[in-house]
């Protein structure tokens, strides 16, 4: 029985006689002689040639044939290589082991094959890799911001330190983790805390500490929680220091306890690979009762003072009325000086005044019992 196909410049036809691949049709009229026969069509527009063409199971028969090489870029990948589908000269996808068959002619296909036995994968178009689909199927993305390092760990040991940027790895050949640790100043709040005085005053207090991690690998190996292991050696500290004390020694010296606590703290810190930074007292709540006890306090302080001064003052006043009642009694000049500038403040309060002689005595005697009247 002989048999007619055309094939169109976009396709190629694959004959099969049952289930057995016989051979490729390129574009154009074919002629087929015997029976069974049957034309299985691929868009090579599709670019890859997968078994949803051909049937399952039938893609490793076709690439048996090397006439079908002429028109396909196959990528046949072992355990340890990867490929990268570059189409038109743009990253296109990124391929795991096994064989892989993209048509020729419609695009222009390149795969380019890796080793990926090194776990950490680099390329000058890293930033464009990683954003292909097969990217997130075969690598591990990882970004290390400014300020931060990231520790990588192979099958959960140390293997390296890496600064800021964008990394990738490997998946499937072990397992790769990458702890990022930030390297700039951080500030730890310590609140809340309610801590009894030397002389039994209970008090809620406020401290703040900044800190930097200069070690990330002994910060990764001495803890778990670095905020929390900080936390609890201030707060032990910042107890410590406030129970020696009396409330009004920790009302004076506020700063002085922070350098108390800085200097508890600072050696353990280093040891969990930080600096500790400045340590102070933010706040120091009194409960109600005492508040308003030491307002009292400071009131009567500061009313005795206001006493104090005023009597000072008055001394002070008496004590010139003094001085000057016995330079006037042993000058009869500056006597008569102190009446005269007493009628002129006594004159300047009287509207008119006649005088009728009498000089100075005379003028006295006329303004004292006008300024009486």
């Amino acid at each position: 029985m002989l048999r007619r196909f055309t094939i169109a410049r976009h396709e190629r036809g694959f004959l099969f006689a049952g289930d057995d691949y016989r051979r490729l049709l390129r574009p154009g009229t074919h002629w087929i002689w015997g029976f069974g026969r049957t034309l299985r069509r691929a868009d090579t527009t599709g670019l890859v040639l997968d078994e949803s063409v051909v049937g399952k199971g039938a893609v490793d028969l076709v690439l048996r044939d090397p006439a079908v090489w002429d028109d396909l870029v196959v990528a046949d990948l072992r355990d340890h290589e990867r490929g990268l589908v570059w189409i038109d000269g743009r990253i296109h996808d990124v391929l795991g082991p096994g064989r892989t068959a993209f048509w020729k002619g419609v695009r222009e296909v390149s795969v380019e094959v890796v080793a990926a036995d090194g776990l950490r994968f680099q390329h000058a178009k890293l930033g464009a890799i990683l954003e292909t689909p097969g990217a997130k199927r075969h690598l591990l993305d990882v970004s290390v911001q400014k300020g931060a390092r990231g520790l990588v760990y192979v099958d959960e040991r140390l293997t390296d330190e890496v600064g800021p940027g964008r990394y990738a790895f490997w998946k499937g050949l072990a397992k790769v983790t990458v702890d990022v640790v930030d390297l700039r100043e951080a500030t730890l709040e310590v609140q809340g805390q309610e801590i009894l005085t030397a002389d039994k005053v209970s008090l809620r207090l406020n401290l703040t500490a900044t800190y930097r991690v200069v070690e990330p690998k002994a910060v990764a190996e001495g803890t778990a929680n670095l905020v929390g292991a900080l936390y609890r050696e201030l707060q032990l500290a910042l107890r410590a220091s406030v129970g020696v004390r009396t409330l009004d020694e920790l009302l004076t010296a506020k700063d002085a306890l922070g350098h108390e606590v800085h200097a508890a703290v600072v050696g353990k810190a280093q040891a969990l690979g930080t600096a500790l930074g400045a340590v102070g007292i933010k706040d120091v709540i009194l409960p109600g009762e005492m508040k308003t006890l030491l307002n009292q306090v400071i009131e009567a302080e500061k009313r005795a003072q206001a006493t104090l001064i005023s009597r000072r003052e008055e001394t002070a006043a008496t004590r010139s009325l003094l001085n000057t009642a016995k330079l006037i009694e042993q000058s009869p000049t500056l006597l008569r000086l102190k009446e005269l500038e007493a009628a002129e403040r006594i004159a300047s309060s009287i509207g008119s005044i006649s005088v009728h002689g009498g000089g100075i005595d005379g003028l006295i005697a006329q303004l004292l019992p006008k300024a009486s009247s």
